[in-house]
């Protein structure tokens, strides 16, 4: 059963992010900044800097050939 009896959907979407040490919120595709270095990606806090996210992307898995 659904918490919220009114039906009506959330205030929020879940693909928003927050920067912890600004309060900063939007999603991802909204502001804010997105560095691609190789095979790195790092996500900055348009507001204030703060990098919120940073991590290896993941690459593409490569099909397996039956031999």
């Amino acid at each position: 059963m659904n918490a919220d009896a009114s039906g009506s959907p959330p205030s929020r979407r879940k693909s928003v992010l927050f920067c912890p040490e600004c309060h900063f919120e939007s999603p991802l595709s909204d502001g804010w900044l997105v560095v691609s270095d190789g095979d790195e990606r790092t996500i900055v806090c348009p507001e204030c800097g703060h990098v919120a996210d940073h991590r290896a992307e993941r690459a593409t898995p490569t099909p397996q050939h039956a031999d």
